[in-house]
């Protein structure tokens, strides 16, 4: 085996780096077909018996304690990633989360008490952590680490997989709806690592002597493809494929969303819990390495070169080390899909001005954040209206947000960014929470929207 740490790289590379679909906008604005994936009940607000649900895209990234726009420097008129800039920015522990959705169709119809919804779409939902000693190593060497001994295990997990949801709800009375949603979950690819692993390297005063510490447990599920003996590393990550198979394969799992509506006329109130106890059991094209023993070998300042020139990635892994034996097998793992608790609701002041706020709680990483967005809305025409928002998460800076809800004839369009600061800053989407949606809304409308109920009008 000559490849560990190259694999263990890759690990990192693919744990933390961007994949580029959470919105601070969405789960408020009633009437919108993207509401109802946050919350079964959101049915009932929508206007007309039955609504078609288009494809659309969605993708939020979060880097903690870094900026995106404070990594790249311009050399040569190119505009190129600074390691030494990513080293300044970062701290002991750092997180990098992304959520990704590609909404494919969906159907809801409505009734007078009744209403039913199903949907199909991609997601991908990755949550990691690395660490300031492992940017420093990549930055400068371990020339500056010389006789200390640095923790630079990442951890993590990063998954895809497709949701297929099937959801009723009830209105109670003329104002009060509640619903569920089953949810089958079928994996495409995953790699995740233990919470409790580590690496743990020592420089040595002489001869720059390297001690590897090693406890750690890789665990990959059509992610990383192996050659014989372990002899041969090949990154096969694709979140973004869509495979019929893959819905009927044996990486499968559940979730359930449930939620709560109220209809008070000019105010509206929701609040719900998704993927609530939901996960995958990965069982096919699965492969487990565990890392242990600590290793010591010698030779110059070459962390320098494997973690930040590919190009020399082999010769430095080789000069490195000979030999890690990890343990190998095909044990099945589980993977967790974080719940997400909501709660919100928009007022209309007048006939063109909406007042909104949604916070939002989810568990990241084994620790639970908030999120809270306050939004005003203007109805510039009877089919368009736009909206703001300053936005504020757990650990990152306030942002603000703008929103778009086109409604000509049956189509509906939804265009929003809740990270409109971070766009114009660093001129890159990939950071910009972009969500963009589409529906058609058949028939005509069959009630006030001031009533759930035919006979509450």
């Amino acid at each position: 085996m000559r490849q560990p740490l190259r694999l263990l790289v890759a690990a990192t590379f693919l744990l933390t780096t961007p994949l580029a679909a959470q919105n601070l906008t969405a789960p408020v604005l009633s009437g919108s077909w993207q509401s109802t994936y946050h919350n079964p009940t959101m049915h009932h607000f929508l206007p007309t018996g039955v609504t078609v649900g288009l494809p659309g895209v969605a993708n939020d990234l979060r880097l903690e304690n870094v900026r995106y726009a404070d990594l790249f420097v311009n050399a040569a008129g190119e505009r190129l990633l600074s390691l030494e800039a990513l080293a300044a920015l970062t701290e002991d522990r750092n997180g990098v989360e992304d959520v990704f959705s590609l909404e494919t169709l969906g159907l809801a119809v409505r009734g007078d008490r009744w209403a039913f919804g199903a949907y199909h779409r991609l997601r991908t939902e990755g949550a990691a952590e690395y660490r300031g000693a492992l940017v420093d190593l990549a930055a400068f060497g371990n020339a500056p680490f010389i006789g200390a001994t640095v923790e630079i295990a990442p951890r993590g997990t990063i998954q895809s997989f497709h949701e297929v949801g099937l959801g009723v709800s009830y209105a109670l009375s003329g104002t009060v709806a509640v619903g569920g949603r089953i949810k089958y979950l079928a994996g495409t690819s995953a790699v995740t690592t233990t919470d409790a692993g580590s690496l743990r390297l020592t420089t040595g005063t002489e001869n720059y002597a390297l001690t590897l510490e090693q406890d750690i447990t890789l665990q990959t599920a059509r992610a990383v493809r192996y050659g014989e003996d372990l002899n041969t590393i090949q990154l096969d990550y694709r979140p973004y494929q869509l495979r019929a198979g893959d819905l009927f394969g044996g990486n499968r799992g559940v979730g359930i969303d449930l939620g709560v509506a109220m209809n008070l006329d000019r105010l509206r109130l929701n609040a719900s819990v998704t993927d609530l106890a939901a996960g995958i059991n990965w069982k096919e094209e699965v492969t487990s390495l565990r890392f242990t023993g600590t290793n010591t070998f010698t030779g110059a300042d070459v962390l320098r070169d494997l973690l930040r020139d590919s190009v020399s990635l082999a010769t430095a892994v080789d000069s490195l080390v000979s030999t890690f034996n990890p343990q190998a097998d095909a044990a099945a793992f589980r993977t967790e899909v974080a719940p997400s608790f909501y709660l919100g609701g928009e007022y209309d002041l007048n006939d063109r001005f909406t007042l909104g706020a949604l916070l939002v709680i989810e568990d990241r990483l084994d620790a639970t954040a908030a999120a809270l967005a306050l939004t005003g809305r203007y109805t510039v025409t009877d089919w368009l209206r736009v909206g703001l928002n300053v936005n504020h998460r757990a650990g990152y800076p306030v942002n603000a947000g703008v929103h778009l809800y086109a409604t000509p004839g049956q189509f509906r369009l939804f265009v929003a960014s809740d990270k409109l600061i971070s766009l114009l800053a660093s001129g890159s989407p990939a950071v910009s929470g972009i969500r963009i949606g589409a529906s058609l809304a058949l028939g005509s409308p069959e009630r006030s929207s001031a009533s759930f109920r035919p006979e509450y009008r």
